[in-house]
């Protein structure tokens, strides 16, 4: 073959070099694009999960930066963030058995939880983290804040007197006074919070310690839900 050949046939598949590398270059801008959107896509699944660790993080600042000792916080996974006021500090009751009636003397303590609650400014979040709800409900999810007050009784039974039913009752009653008392003292709308009672069945210790389980748990949840049509499950 004359080098003339060898110069013409290296010119006419110079295009085919060309045509590979560009080949390579679209493929490899792809592979990044594919990469950055699993990487955003894990993100926003994993956002609630974020987001609950990041206020717990922020509730055990404040418990050491005010130096609440009494103040009980767990990152209790998928319940959310515990918060748990005992039943007594000091010669302060947070309940008298039966009643359902927060000691006057005890608002002190959980004004200073409801200040904490609501210096967490858990109703901005929506707004602050507009573009991830965005892309969560395009793929039919959503965020729920919650505040959760569950209630607990002692296994004392209510006298024939009692406004009460039984302890179950009692429970879920002292759920909703201090649900009210958040309500009143923190700038979370109604919508974000939820109660239950549990009457005598959970003890925090054992029976004989009655006053210990007279108690009421807060519990701050950020949970991904599923929305149909539009709306929250």
């Amino acid at each position: 073959m004359s080098d003339n050949s060898i110069v013409h046939e290296r010119a006419s598949n110079s295009w085919k070099v060309t045509y590979s590398d560009l080949l390579t270059g679209l493929l490899a801008f792809f592979l990044l694009l594919i990469i950055k959107a699993e990487d955003e896509s894990n993100t926003t699944f994993k956002f609630a999960a974020q987001l609950k660790d990041q206020i717990y993080n922020q509730v055990i600042y404040e418990k050491g930066s005010r130096d609440l000792a009494w103040l009980y916080v767990e990152h209790a996974g998928p319940k959310g963030i515990k918060l748990l006021i005992p039943s007594e500090i000091g010669n302060q009751t947070f309940f008298q058995s039966g009643d359902d009636q927060i000691d006057a003397n005890f608002n002190f303590y959980l004004k200073t939880v409801a200040d904490i609650v609501g210096g967490l400014e858990l109703e901005k979040i929506p707004i602050l983290y507009q573009d991830i709800f965005q892309k969560l409900e395009a793929t039919g999810k959503t965020i729920r804040i919650n505040v959760r007050i569950e209630g607990h009784s002692d296994a004392v039974p209510l006298g024939r007197s009692s406004r009460f039913r039984d302890n179950w009752d009692l429970s879920t009653a002292r759920a909703h006074q201090v649900m009210q008392f958040f309500i009143a003292e923190t700038p979370i709308p109604d919508s974000f919070f939820s109660m239950s009672g549990y009457g005598p069945f959970h003890p925090l210790v054992e029976v004989s310690r009655y006053a210990e389980n007279r108690r009421v748990e807060i519990y701050l949840d950020i949970q991904m839900i599923d929305l149909e049509n539009g709306k929250h499950v």
